[in-house]
Formats: C-alpha cells, structure tokens, sequence
C-alpha cells in the first residue's frame, strides 16, 4: 500500500533541549552498559554529553563509568540521569544543587527544568535553527516545544519560525521572561508525575519490583497551578503517565470546575488510562496528546510494568472507539523526541505491539499531520505482510525547510 501524507505537526517536543543535546553522544543503539561505555570512549571535549541510555537494558554507576572522563547521560525518559565522579567534580562549583541532588528521583522530578538548563546552557538558542531545519529533513514541520527554557528561545522560535513552533514553558520560567518573550507562549506546562523510564510515572499498583511511582504535588497544588494557567495564559499542558497520575489531574479539575472558556487544558502522554477515566476526561472537555512510538513500552518496559499495563499502554482504540476522541481534535500526537521523525511515527502508529495501539493512516493523517502538502509530503510504501513502513520526504522539506 501507497500513502501521500502531509508533513507532521509534532505535538510534544523539545525542541530547545533536544537542538543543545544535537551534538551528544547517541547512546539509544546499545543495549548494555559496555557498549555505551565505549561509545562513551570517543566523544572528545573537557565534558561529554550523551542521550538515549535506556535503563530496561544496563545502568551507568561506578565503575568503568567513573574511569572516565567527565561524562553526563540523559536517560532516555528525560526524567533520570547520571553524573560520573569527574563530571560531579567539574560541576558542583557552578551547579551544586544539581549535583548534590541528580540521584534523588523525586528532587529531579521537582527540578527538570533546571536540569535542562545544564544542557542548554552549552549551546542556547544558537543551535535552534539547525534542529528545526533537521526535523523538516525528517519530515516535521511544526513541533510544539513543551520547555522553553528562556527568552533567547522563547523570541527566536516565536518570530523566525511563527506559524511552524508553538510554545510552552512552566510557570516558574514564565514568570522570569520579559514581556516580548511571555507574549510568544501559548501555554503553561507542568508535571502530575514523572516517567515509567525513571520508575517514577505514578501507578495505582506497583510496578515489579516495587513502589508506585511519585505524584509530584498534592491536590491542592495541583489546582493553584491550574488556576494560574487560567489567569496567566489560559491553557495548561499537564504531564501525566501513570493510572494514578491521571486521576489527580481529573479529580482536581472536576473540583475546580473552571470554565472552558477560560482554561484550555490537554493532558500529556496519558498512556495507562482506563475506560472510565477516558470517559471523565471527555466529559471535561480534556484533549490528550499522545505517543503513538510510546507503544513500544508494551514491549521494552515489560521487566517493570505488570502484563496487565503493558496491554493498556497507549488504548488508542478505546479512545476513539468508546470514550469518542477524536484524533486532530480532541487527541492530539506528537513524538517527545524518542524518537522525532515521520517514519517511525507511522511505523509505531500501524504496527504496535498491541492490536488496542493501532490506528488508521486517516487516524494518523487527522491528529499528527498538516492540513495540506504546502510545505512538502511523506510518499509511504507499508509492507503489511513484513510489518514494515518506508517514508520519503518530499517538496520543500526534502532541503530540510531552510529559509
């Protein structure tokens, strides 16, 4: 079969995170601790940085880890890191929080914004332009970048590229830019719970192994955030993973009772939900924004979530079959950057682990694509028999959308 798609609009990036890390090491290809350590081996520079370590595969502590160089990994959840000696030696004097405190789940979870911070503080905005022109190369052409980390980022994805990035930070980094920059966000992003990478998505029943994950405020915080969002920007983007995360956010809503009209809220990632909270969330009024590649944790996160979760990730087909989402309005799709690109958005989207995960390329086309073929298109050839889909980007975006 034979697809003509729209380029994607990408619904859940980070785009000023992700264009700082574009030089770091790659660790996503390896699969235990001594192949990242080598690849570790040959990044040059007084501090290397890395992205992709899954921890369903190996950890990095001690060790040959410690050996070498100042080194600093980036789980691939972005909710877990790990510092070695050198690299704790060469920041604390610059970033002694961070450093006295990058083992501690439930502190990282509470600051991510100013771990990010260590990574963009290298590179900043300057390395924005090249990302967005390798996005297009991967036939994306609008993202939403989910944490505008200041006001160098927030006016330069706002005026050079309006109209392809719309913008979110959360509330403590809103409140620091200038009024040009709080002018160019849309929204205000902020945290229900942490990530099932991390052990820290918040579950209604352990993960294996133990513990249930960190819902990361109380009720009550939970709705003042939401109320700022109300009086600040009037849409709130709020994270949350787990079962148990997902329910606070509903309860607290359903208790403040804010009208639409003056709050907009979408849920981000939402992956275990059940039947009767998608029914809720719909009678709220909620959009979700969704990960069709996070399908894959049915299947490379079965070593801590029970089978009974790892069937309900990601239940698109309840979504729009029973609780009446629908895609483009209501549910939205976007990638996190894990990875960004058409062709395994559309492989993740059609062939998923699970029957429950899939959806249609109209499902597709409506909550992750472009209206139109303006700015270029996806050619698709999918090999139902092989499981496998092959995407050609076309038009402008073939040149990787440079303007």
């Amino acid at each position: 079969m034979k697809i003509r798609l729209p380029l994607l609009r990408d619904s859940h990036t980070h785009i000023s995170f992700y264009a700082a890390l574009g030089a770091a090491a790659d660790l996503s290809a390896c699969r235990t601790e001594a192949g990242a350590l080598a690849r570790l081996k040959k990044e040059p520079g007084p501090l290397v940085l890395a992205r992709g370590w899954n921890s369903a595969y190996y950890d990095l502590r001690g060790g040959g880890f410690d050996r070498l160089g100042p080194a600093v990994v980036c789980n691939v959840s972005q909710h877990s890191f790990r510092f070695n000696a050198a690299a704790r030696a060469a920041l604390k004097s610059e970033f002694p929080d961070i450093v006295a405190n990058i083992d501690d789940p439930a502190w990282v979870e509470n600051n991510l914004n100013r771990v990010f911070g260590l990574f963009t503080s290298a590179g900043g905005a300057r390395d924005i332009p090249a990302y967005m022109e390798r996005l297009a190369a991967l036939g994306v052409w609008a993202a939403d970048d989910m944490l505008v980390p200041d006001d160098r980022a927030a006016l330069l994805l706002g005026r050079r590229y309006a109209g392809r990035a719309a913008l979110w930070t959360e509330p403590d980094i809103y409140e620091k830019l200038g009024p040009a920059a709080r002018a160019a966000i849309g929204g205000l992003k902020f945290f229900a719970d942490g990530a099932l990478g991390s052990r820290s998505a918040a579950l209604r029943r352990p993960y294996r192994g133990g513990g249930r994950g960190l819902l990361l405020h109380s009720d009550e915080e939970l709705g003042k955030l939401f109320k700022l969002a109300a009086r600040l920007t009037g849409r709130a983007a709020v994270h949350a993973i787990g079962d148990a995360a997902l329910e606070q956010v509903l309860r607290a809503l359903e208790r403040l009772a804010i009208p639409g009209r003056d709050l907009r809220v979408r849920v981000e990632h939402a992956q275990l939900s059940t039947p009767e909270q998608a029914r809720r969330a719909r009678r709220l009024g909620l959009a979700l924004c969704m990960q069709p590649n996070f399908s894959g944790d049915s299947a490379c996160y079965a070593d801590r979530l029970p089978p009974a979760l790892l069937r309900r990730n990601n239940p698109f087909r309840m979504l729009i079959d029973k609780a009446g989402f629908v895609p483009g309005e209501s549910l939205l799709f976007g990638s996190d950057g894990m990875p960004h690109g058409a062709a395994p958005a559309l492989q993740a989207a059609l062939f998923p682990p699970w029957p429950g995960q899939r959806l249609t390329p109209d499902e597709f086309r409506a909550g992750y694509c472009l209206p139109d073929l303006a700015a270029g298109w996806l050619d698709a050839r999918v090999d139902g028999a092989k499981r496998k889909v092959f995407v050609k980007v076309g038009g402008p975006a073939a040149a990787g959308g440079r303007k």
